[in-house]
């Protein structure tokens, strides 16, 4: 079975939400350096005017960029791994295999509580992202359903695991004992 997903157009909203609460506090600290500068040699206000336009234009390049990014984002479920398609210039296609995965982690900050949507993070044993993160599906709208499946498919994994190991274990018993009997036969023959 395969499903795919991709990021929830709200996960560009969050993207939005973000730019405006930096915005507000860059302003909280630009408006009265700009009428500190006012007061000194009255050039306060041009600095107002060009730092204003130059965040606008910086705050629209990230939100172009973020949103070429989401639009490319793309995740497979698969029973026996998780694929996740990524990049704007460069295209990236990243293969969790599900018996690497150790951990299926539900993430929700506080503007993803706020829109309704969550992250799950695939640790894996050998983790060579973020923290021991090897992959992470954002914007998820279903996330409950999505971390659920997920963790189920990992407990099967993990017990399909332990079933060849303790299969690979009998077969060492009796690769041991045929061991033994060749041991016999060859004294008896010599």
């Amino acid at each position: 079975m395969e499903t795919t997903l991709k990021p929830n157009k709200l996960y560009f909203k969050k993207h939005i939400y973000f730019i405006l609460l930096l915005s507000i506090l860059v302003d909280i600290f630009f408006i009265p350096f700009c009428l500190i500068i006012q007061a000194e040699n009255n050039s306060g206000f041009l600095l107002f005017i060009y730092g204003c336009i130059g965040w606008v234009v910086l705050c629209a390049f990230i939100l172009f960029f973020s949103k070429l990014w989401i639009n490319n984002l793309t995740y497979i479920i698969k029973d026996n791994n998780i694929r996740i398609y990524k990049g704007i210039f460069t295209k990236v296609e990243q293969n969790i295999p599900n018996r690497k995965v150790t951990d299926f982690i539900l993430h929700r900050d506080l503007l993803d509580r706020f829109l309704g949507l969550g992250s799950i993070k695939v640790q894996t044993a050998g983790g060579s992202g973020e923290m021991g993160y090897e992959g992470i599906l954002n914007g998820i709208l279903e996330y409950e359903e999505v971390h659920k499946n997920l963790r189920d498919k990992l407990v099967s994994t993990q017990t399909s695991h332990e079933t060849v190991q303790i299969n690979e274990n009998s077969n060492d018993v009796v690769l041991n004992e045929i061991l033994s009997e060749l041991k016999d036969i060859n004294k008896k023959i010599n």
